[in-house]
């Protein structure tokens, strides 16, 4: 008789059909989050087990990615469920993260209860997996590569120049364009407020249009080879601090351009770079600190 009921309550309480997920918010751009998961490498950075893409006797298998919706694989034994990432807009800076899967039960009752358990399991480790997964994409440096600050513009009046090189601009070029400002500066009796500002522009196969300006107390007078520029003090803009050389810089740049897209600001100026160090005397670019910045609205 005890043995009925125990059948009876698992065909009543179990259904057929079991649904299983987890879902979670995240403060993050779907665009970004969606690009870091693109990365199967990513998910090394937050998968909460060893090794990766195994919870105890359960393996994830990342199979694919439709828009911004990720196909997952999930193998147990000699069972194997599909299951699906749905990315969902929220707002341009968070996102809600769904997913789910499910399973047919079997008509047996002592296999029925052994794969809800199963699927109770499973799902406390999909939980596990999004809310390391928030952690993780909650933070600018671990989707763009480095920490991404809003800031203002402190800085107000620029001493500045442009010169067109027919080669890429060396080490030895820039310094002799700083050299040239730092000159004129000191003609004038003004004083330098802050680090070179450099910006390069490749205008065909050959040339390249290399900016500089350097913040000064007050307004220069313009000649032929010096122009006054003025910022928007006050302004909003991005800022990041880099440790490396010239690629390094222009891939920071890159994720910059993500960064700015992903969180739909505009730009009213050109991005720049600030030489914080001397690289006529640090010949070791892996040494350079550069920090970038990119006006933003």
């Amino acid at each position: 008789m005890l043995l009925v009921v125990v059948l009876a309550v698992i065909y009543l309480f179990i259904p057929g059909r079991l649904k299983i997920g987890a879902t979670t918010t995240l403060n993050a751009t779907l665009p970004g989050v969606s690009r870091s998961l693109s990365d199967t490498n990513s998910w090394k950075n937050f998968w909460p087990a060893k090794p990766l893409f195994k919870i105890d006797d359960q393996e994830f298998l990342i199979k694919g990615k439709i828009f911004d919706a990720f196909n997952v694989d999930i193998a147990s034994d000699s069972d194997t469920l599909s299951s699906i990432i749905n990315l969902l807009l929220i707002s341009t800076d968070s996102i809600n993260i769904d997913w789910k899967s499910e399973k047919i039960t079997s008509n047996n009752p002592f296999k029925r209860f052994v794969q809800y358990r199963k699927a109770i399991a499973l799902e406390k480790n999909m939980k596990k997996i999004l809310e390391e997964m928030k952690g993780f994409m909650e933070q600018a440096k671990n989707i763009y590569g480095f920490p991404i600050n809003r800031t203002i513009v402190t800085d107000s009046a620029l001493i500045s120049t442009r010169r067109v090189l027919d080669h890429q601009p060396t080490v030895k070029d820039i310094d002799d364009i700083i050299q040239s400002l730092k000159t004129y500066i000191r003609h004038h009796n003004a004083a330098e407020q802050n680090f070179p500002m450099l910006n390069v522009r490749q205008l065909d196969s050959s040339h390249y249009e290399v900016m500089m300006a350097i913040p000064v107390d007050r307004r220069l007078p313009l000649t032929n080879d010096f122009a006054p520029k003025f910022l928007l003090k006050g302004g909003n803009i991005l800022e990041a601090k880099i440790t490396g050389g010239p690629y390094t810089i222009e891939a920071a740049f890159r994720e910059f351009e993500n960064y700015r897209s992903d969180y739909k600001y505009g730009t009213p100026a050109i991005r720049y770079q600030l030489l914080v160090t001397d690289r006529s005397k640090e010949p070791d670019t892996a040494k350079w600190i550069t920090k970038i910045y990119y006006p933003i609205f």
